[in-house]
């Protein structure tokens, strides 16, 4: 008997990185893997956070 998609998604392993063992998000389209650090790779933040410091 097959199950139902939704279920069996939901009882694959999370996906690791492949050097470090660190749980990695899921992203569409995305087939890397190694994590963005063992990678070597810089990211940025989506969304803009005002520096609290700052005082134009």
């Amino acid at each position: 008997m097959l199950l139902p998609v939704n279920q069996f998604f939901d009882t694959l392993p999370k996906k690791q990185c492949s050097k470090c063992g660190t749980v990695m998000e899921e992203q569409s389209e995305c087939y890397t893997h190694e994590c963005d650090e063992c990678g070597g790779k810089t990211v940025y933040p989506l969304t803009f956070k005002p520096d609290p410091k700052y005082q134009p």
